[in-house]
């Protein structure tokens, strides 16, 4: 393969035609801080009046029309299993935070010992959830893709602790 090689007049030529056909603009001096200047006292004179505040009530309505576009639907009436299964969720993300306190404090203090209670009391609390609310993915979909992330999640936790990613 033969190379080419680029001349002078290669290059003089192109660099002609670019300028045929972009010529160059060059403005006055002191055009751009002028037009700088202007838009600087303009917004310091929007922000030297009156703070104006938001419209009483229209955020409700942009609330309500994001629920719509995410197709939420509107809230209901839970039932005792639902809330009992809520509080249980609730009380085992509480016990995931202090998992993730436990596992920071490493092996100071007993660290990792304690974090290994807390996982194992994350694993039977969703195991207890499972048991009470058997037919929960097909009553509460929702609910239950979340009791089933908590759930992979322990598993997952479990095997890395016996693993040993965490000494």
């Amino acid at each position: 393969m033969k190379a080419m090689k680029i001349t002078q007049e290669q290059t003089s030529a192109l660099r002609q035609a670019e300028n045929q056909d972009h010529p160059r603009t060059t403005a006055e001096p002191g055009v751009f801080e002028n037009l700088l200047h202007r838009e600087v006292q303009g917004i310091e004179a929007q922000d030297a009046g009156a703070i104006s505040a938001p419209p009483i009530g229209g955020g409700m309505h942009e609330i309500a029309s994001l629920l719509q576009a995410e197709g939420a639907a509107p809230a209901r009436e839970l039932t005792e299993k639902e809330r009992t299964a809520m509080e249980n969720v609730d009380s085992l993300l509480t016990e995931w935070e202090n998992y993730a306190d436990q596992l920071a404090a490493g092996s100071q203090e007993g660290g990792l010992r304690q974090a290994y209670g807390v996982l194992e009391h994350i694993e039977s609390g969703v195991q207890k959830l499972k048991q009470d609310w058997p037919g929960m993915a097909k009553d509460n979909p929702g609910m239950g893709s979340l009791v089933n992330e908590l759930e992979v999640m322990a598993v997952t936790e479990k095997i890395k602790f016996n693993r040993g990613d965490y000494i």
